[in-house]
């Protein structure tokens, strides 16, 4: 099955909304390129934890806006998103349980018939209630995956990332959900010298790497950085699918700020990270 291109068509005229829309497309291009992958557990597990609280997330939104908009048909959209989350809990709730219970052509079918009946079809109906209510799209911009926005809410759109990664899958998912809160320097290095030349080379403000990277050892990267007068501070992320929780204590010994296990949950990562930015501006 192809993946999806988005288009014009798609788009309802919130730029919001068609934002969530984009990244709820990405992440099932994600799906697609993740069947099959080398570390399937770790890549198509995230991206269906991502999609489950993007779009729980996404269809808040929604419901705000068309509360506020006084949307005449909103509970019967509000049953729709009802019904949609369940299927996308089902399918995650499913692999989390037994790999092999979720089908990857029925899954794509399903997410492919949910973008193209509901995104293009159900929610063009709202359109002409939403577009320019000032209110409205305040109201959704004001929640995010990380809880209500305040003032000393971190400025995704600032933050510089460098992923740390030998599996281009994986790398692609944590590209679509940092661009899903509007990250847009976002670099790849999927080994530890392009890592250390992009961190030479250029201003990062967090790096996110594996911790295995290829046959090299993402903790040495770690121990590399905080060698660097330069980068000594830096604040760096490590995530692992093989190693167990316990391991955290290592990768904090070796110099890591934080520790996250593969399958990763979106909001556990951007709130993470959001940590990681605010400590890193501590006195």
């Amino acid at each position: 099955m192809a993946t999806i291109t988005w288009n014009p068509m798609m788009s309802v005229g919130v730029p919001i909304l068609d934002a969530d829309h984009r990244t709820l497309v990405g992440l099932i291009n994600d799906l697609h390129h993740s069947v099959g992958d080398d570390e399937e557990y770790a890549t198509l597990g995230s991206v269906l934890k991502a999609l489950q609280e993007y779009a729980d997330h996404h269809f808040a939104r929604e419901e705000r806006v068309m509360e506020i908009c006084r949307y005449p048909s909103m509970e019967v959209h509000r049953r729709m998103h009802q019904r949609l989350s369940k299927q996308v809990s089902d399918l995650k709730n499913g692999y989390d349980s037994d790999r092999t219970a979720v089908r990857a052509k029925d899954c794509l079918d399903f997410l492919h018939k949910w973008l193209i009946e509901h995104i293009c079809s159900t929610d063009m109906d709202y359109r002409s209630w939403v577009i320019g209510h000032g209110e409205a799209l305040s109201a959704a911009e004001a929640l995010s995956m990380t809880g209500p926005k305040t003032n000393a809410s971190l400025d995704w759109r600032q933050l510089r990332v460098l992923v740390v990664d030998d599996n281009q899958n994986f790398a692609q998912v944590l590209r679509t959900i940092l661009e899903g809160v509007g990250v847009t320097t976002i670099g790849v290095a999927m080994d530890l010298d392009a890592a250390k030349t992009r961190l030479q080379a250029s201003v990062i403000d967090v790096v996110v790497t594996d911790w295995h990277v290829g046959t090299e050892n993402g903790l040495d990267l770690v121990a590399w950085i905080r060698r660097q007068p330069a980068l000594a501070q830096l604040p760096v992320l490590v995530l692992s699918g093989h190693e167990r929780i316990a391991n955290r204590d290592v990768a904090l010994a070796a110099g890591a700020d934080e520790f996250m296990e593969k399958p990763i949950s979106a909001r556990g990562l951007l709130i993470c990270l959001s940590r990681l930015m605010r400590k890193d501006k501590s006195p």
